[in-house]
This record gives structure tokens, C-alpha cells and sequence, in this order.
């Protein structure tokens, strides 16, 4: 919503945030609102005056932009207005970058990419506290509107991050990673409709429109799906064999509603053995705990993951592809497979495609890369 430029268009906008913001925090999020804020639903605090916002001009010696200057009129500061930003700078710090972070202004003054020197010389920085990021508005890059280009600078990727058209398109951007971060976390700003685009992604993935159904369940994890995270994982396993193993990590192990939701029969039976098939455990052992026994955590590579009902003709084919695949002949063994695929299909609303073609290691150098991706496409 960049339109989100006047007083009042601020107003609404951010009650409407703070809303979403309260609604769905854990515990232990909002360590600095107050008792009142939470009670009044506003983030914020009073609006800066015209008097003040002159005053700030004058001190900075140029005016401010328009969406951001009518944000300080609708509050002169805020709290958690992203997912890494905690509070805002108000009208009394608000400061050029060269005087109010030198570290930071020295970090992008000695920066090796074009431009980006000149910016950390000339940034107003507009953010306070945050984990490790900065909110920078560049008055050398202004629009026909008057809208100064806005930006985000952290530790956590080289260099600057996205640039924005404005003050109010950046708090737009964070806005909408607030509702991913929350829903691929559980705590959905608005579930409505995940049932649908669940639904939608597994009709898209029977049709082998496999980028549509990824998509569709992609968006139903943001609006906190359990099953719509796990099959956009189980599909992008297909569609990259090599990698999958850091979203099972990220995306279904480490996302407790999601392995409530798949049960641990099934996460036994696909996502383990999909993610030891190209990385140890390691670090991550208590992401297994509760899903491995003790002895399986203590030995994976003995760990045999149970078999899922597969239909009838389909588990022939397979039978009839290990044993070629037993004796070399691989291309016999794919050609089986080809053209068993068609036939394949599940009652479990928790299963999208065959992955014990992935997981299977009689079967692994049958399903090369580029076969795996012809798995999800050939209905």
C-alpha cells in the first residue's frame, strides 16, 4: 500500500499493523510496548507537530520526504515496524548517518560497489534499534514527488539490501515479510483460504504444473498451513534434490505446527530420510528429537525409515525397477518408472508426489537430477 502518504492514510494504516502485530506475537516479542499501547492497539506514540517536524527540518537543514514526514506527524516514532526493526528514530534523533552511526557510515563508505560510498556520505538514518539493520532514506535519489529512495542495510548480506521508491514502499515491504515470517511460523496474520490454495497446489501438481502448485502452497504456509509448507518442500525436493535438505531444516523440522500437523510417521517415512540423504545431523539434533528414537539419533546411518502404502500397480513397478537398477541396467529401470508415474496417487492429503524415488537408495542412481525433475511433471 505505497499510497500510505498523507496523516491520515498513516493513521490507518499503521492501527491496522499494530492490529496484526498484536494479534499474532509470541510471547516475549514486544518486550517494549507498554501495558497502554496494547491497550489503546497503536504501536506508536503521538504525533510530531508541525511546529516540531520544522524544527527537525531546520536542524537537518533540508525538509524531509513526504511519506516519511507524515509519518512522524501521524507518530513520532514506533516500535517492531518490520521483523528486524524494533524502534524508530523520532523527530529529537532522526540524524544524518555520518554523525548518528559511524560504524556503520564507515562500513558503506569503504564499500566496494558503485555508489554505494557516496550514499553512506550523505543517508539520513531514520531506524533505532534492530537486529543487526539499518533503515537509510538517500535524499540523493529523489523522485518527481519528492520521495527520497529508501533502504535497508544488515549484517546479515553483504552490502545494501533492496532500494524502495520511498520511506512509505519500504515500510510496505517489511510489512508483508512481517506476515510471511509470522504465518511460515504458525502465528498467520489472516488464514483464510489456506485450505484453498492447499488444495489448489495439489490440483496444479497433478496437472504437472509443478511452479504453480509450489506457488499456491507456498501461500498457504504464510497463512500458517502446516501441510502447505511441507508439500512446497516436498516438491521443491524434486526440483532440487541437492538442497532440499536446508528447507526440511528450516521449513518442516523446525517449525513445530508443521510436524504437529504432518505427524511423525510421515516425516519418518519422507522428510528424514530426504534430508540424511545429503546431510548429517550435526548441530541440529534436537530438531530430530522426538521424531528419531535415541538410538537413531546416535546412529542415522542405521535408521530405516518406514514404507507408505503405495497403489498397487505403482509398488510393482518400483519392485520391477530396484531389481533392474540391482543389475545396471539404470535406463531400464527409469523407463519403469516413466511409466508407472501416471498411474500414481495418494489418499493422504499430507502426500503430493512418489518420494520414496528420492529417499530410496536402490533407486538413487536411477533418478538423476534431471529425472527428479521429470517426476513432478510427467501426469
Amino acid at each position: 500500500m505505497t499510497s500510505a502518504r498523507d496523516v491520515e492514510q498513516w493513521r490507518q494504516y499503521l492501527a491496522g499493523y499494530s492490529a496484526d502485530v498484536l494479534q499474532v506475537a509470541a510471547d516475549g516479542d514486544l518486550g517494549e510496548v507498554s501495558a497502554a499501547q496494547r491497550a489503546a492497539g497503536w504501536l506508536g506514540f503521538d504525533g510530531a507537530d508541525v511546529a516540531r517536524l520544522a524544527q527537525t527540518e531546520r536542524r537537518l537543514g533540508m525538509a524531509l520526504p513526504p511519506s516519511y514526514r507524515s509519518f512522524l506527524a501521524a507518530s513520532d516514532g514506533w516500535l517492531n515496524l518490520g521483523p528486524f526493526m524494533w524502534t524508530m528514530r523520532t523527530t529529537d534523533d532522526v540524524a544524518w548517518l555520518r554523525d548518528a552511526g559511524p560504524g556503520l557510515h564507515e562500513a558503506i563508505r569503504d564499500s566496494p560497489e558503485p555508489g554505494e560510498s557516496a550514499l553512506g556520505d550523505r543517508a539520513l538514518l531514520v531506524s533505532g534499534a534492530g537486529d543487526a539493520q539499518y533503515w537509510l532514506l538517500d535524499p540523493g535519489d529523489a523522485g518527481p514527488d519528492g520521495e527520497w529512495a529508501a533502504w535497508t542495510w544488515a549484517s546479515w548480506y553483504p552490502g545494501l539490501g533492496d532500494r524502495y521508491e520511498s520511506f512509505a514502499a519500504l515500510v510496505d515491504a517489511e510489512r508483508a515479510s512481517f506476515e510471511e515470517l509470522s504465518g511460515r511460523d504458525g502465528r498467520p496474520v489472516d488464514a483464510a483460504g489456506a485450505g484453498a490454495l492447499v488444495d489448489e497446489g495439489r490440483a496444479l501438481a497433478r496437472r504437472g504444473d509443478v511452479t504453480g502448485a509450489v506457488d499456491a502452497l507456498a501461500r498457504a504456509a504464510v497463512k500458517g498451513s502446516g501441510a502447505g509448507a511441507y508439500l512446497a518442500v516436498m516438491l521443491n525436493g524434486f526440483l532440487d534434490p541437492a538442497s532440499v535438505h536446508h528447507e526440511i531444516r528450516n521449513e518442516v523440522l523446525a517449525r513445530p505446527h508443521v510436524v504437529e500437523e504432518i505427524g511423525r510417521e510421515q516425516l519418518r517415512a519422507e522428510a528424514v530420510p530426504l534430508y540424511l540423504r545429503n546431510a548429517p545431523i550435526g548441530p541440529y539434533r534436537a530438531l530430530f528429537a522426538g521424531i528419531l528414537t535415541e538410538d537413531e539419533l546416535a546412529a542415522p546411518e542405521r535408521f530405516v525409515p518406514p514404507v507408505l502404502p503405495e497403489p498397487p500397480a505403482f509398488q510393482a513397478a518400483l519392485e520391477r525397477a530396484r531389481a533392474l537398477a540391482d543389475d545396471g541396467a539404470l535406463d531400464a529401470a527409469w523407463a519403469v518408472v516413466l511409466a508407472a508415474l501416471p498411474g500414481w496417487r495418494s489418499d493422504s492429503p499430507h502426500r503430493i508426489a512418489p518420494v520414496v524415488l528420492l529417499t530410496d537408495p536402490r533407486l538413487r542412481p536411477v533418478v538423476t537430477p534431471e529425472r527428479a525433475r521429470a517426476v513432478v511433471q510427467v501426469r
